[in-house]
């Protein structure tokens, strides 16, 4: 019981010190310039703005705004918003589309020319990799879903950064935007200057899913630029059916957050350089965290479980994580416009569901002005972080329908109610562990649905939030 409430009593500290990031000890760095990453099938003005479907065609791109909690919008949009005041804004923050999709709900056939040749010194085959992401229409639901286009953005990023010459450089992104963050630090340490190599990077990910395909050893691995890394990972999603494609991925610390091991050798960008583009980091791979071993933990590398779906933790704040605000049980009457069931709200938008989203964001604007970021407009959200995560624990029959039930022990084999993790590069269909075995157990007193078959935590120990 006493380790239960020492590790409940660690996220709580850290919350109450994110709630005020300007009397932290640590003094706050100057000079930060951010990126904020949307995921899959996500613009630049994600949230914000209501995109249509696409004209003259069957395939899907709408989305209804109203799907995101008002405080929050799409949380990496939002934030962009916050720091920079509009959202064309390109300083002191700048915004990067997701995979298959363009920049803005309008125009809704055409992007804007990525930066992908300079001020980086990037291989000339890398660029020709990238080249067919930039400009024209990039919406593609078949690119959704294979996701190359990730590798583009990550170098569009990179070179944004690298332009900035800021002191520091602040990344935070959803989905395949979180992977792009990741891929985008080896960039800016293999192909930049001296100067820009070692300006460090801080990124903060929200639940960071490359989808199927082949993992990057520049997903995997964090570059040793990365200062401090923080994932959030949701908790409600599983093994099965749609979800099967949303396995997250959990970055292997670097040298310098440690712990030092007897084979360790920090990466020199020299030979670093020397490999193809996606083989940067595969010489470097440290210890997976997922590992059950006997480790000191690493600094400044931090992984919170949080509840709710992949959307979730991003914004969306419908009772179910889908992405639709419309009931359609909720019938209105042809003639009256009565609802079929007038005490529920029409928009299946469920204010239980809304602390996740209001937690997180709180979070991101935090470790973001912890990490140098100024936010021109105040926080959106009244409630403070530690409120905000007791009601997401006292009230959480959705999140508990939105992945399986209560229990997610089942009589099926491979825990199909479970979601899957990985730090494995490669295209290893078995390298993956099982959540609620790497996390370790939740504390007694959070609603984390479990299986009886959970054993053998990471070496990393996991916060719950």
């Amino acid at each position: 019981m006493c380790d239960e409430e020492e590790e409940e009593e660690a996220p709580r500290e850290r919350l109450v010190r994110l709630e005020e990031p300007n009397v932290l000890d640590e003094a706050v760095p100057e000079g930060a310039f951010t990126i904020c990453f949307s995921g899959t099938a996500c613009t630049r003005d994600e949230g914000e703005v209501t995109r249509e479907a696409r004209r003259n065609t069957g395939e899907r791109g709408a989305c209804d705004k109203r799907i995101y909690c008002d405080e929050t919008g799409y949380i990496p949009v939002r934030m962009h918003l916050e720091i920079s005041g509009e959202l064309t804004a390109t300083s002191p923050s700048i915004t990067v589309r997701g995979v298959g999709e363009n920049d803005w709900a309008e125009p809704d056939n055409e992007s804007e020319a990525l930066l992908l040749d300079g001020p980086l010194d990037v291989p000339t085959s890398l660029v020709k990799y990238c080249s067919s992401y930039s400009g024209g229409d990039q919406f593609s639901s078949g690119e959704q879903l294979k996701g190359h286009a990730v590798t583009a953005l990550a170098l569009h990023a990179a070179n944004l950064a690298a332009d900035a010459s800021a002191e520091t450089i602040n990344f935070i992104g959803h989905s395949r935007g979180g992977v792009s963050a990741i891929m985008a630090a080896w960039f800016l340490f293999a192909y930049g200057s001296r100067a820009v190599r070692n300006t460090p990077v801080n990124i903060f990910a929200i639940d960071p899913v490359p989808g199927p395909g082949n993992w990057y050893s520049i997903m995997t691995q964090l570059a040793p630029n990365v200062a401090h890394y923080v994932g959030v990972y949701a908790w409600d999603m599983c093994s099965r059916n749609g979800d099967v494609g949303f396995r997250p991925l959990v970055p292997r610390p670097n040298m310098g957050m440690g712990p030092e091991l007897p084979d360790d050798k920090e990466p020199c960008a020299t030979e670093v350089r020397r490999a193809a583009w996606h083989n940067l980091a595969a010489a470097w791979q440290r210890q997976d965290p997922l590992m059950p071993l006997a480790r000191d933990q690493p600094a400044k590398y931090e992984l919170f479980a949080c509840r709710g779906r992949h959307g979730t933790v991003a914004g969306n704040a419908t009772s179910n994580g889908d992405y639709d605000p419309n009931d359609a049980g909720n019938i209105p009457d042809p003639g009256t416009g009565v609802l079929s069931d007038p005490d529920r709200d029409p928009n299946y938008l469920a204010e239980e569901v809304k602390s996740v989203p209001k937690l997180v964001y709180r979070m991101a604007r935090g470790y973001l002005s912890e990490w140098g970021t100024d936010f021109r407009q105040r926080s959106a959200v009244q409630e403070t972080a530690l409120a905000l995560r007791h009601q997401m624990n006292l009230d959480h029959g959705l999140f508990d329908s939105m992945g399986g039930g209560a229990t997610r022990t089942s009589m099926r084999s491979g825990r199909p109610w479970v979601r899957t993790i990985s730090a494995t590069s490669g295209r290893n269909p078995l390298g993956y562990s099982y959540m609620d075995d790497v996390v370790g157990d939740p504390p007694y007193t959070m609603a984390y649905p479990v299986t009886s078959e959970r054993a053998k935590a990471g070496w990393v120990k996991w916060r719950f939030l």
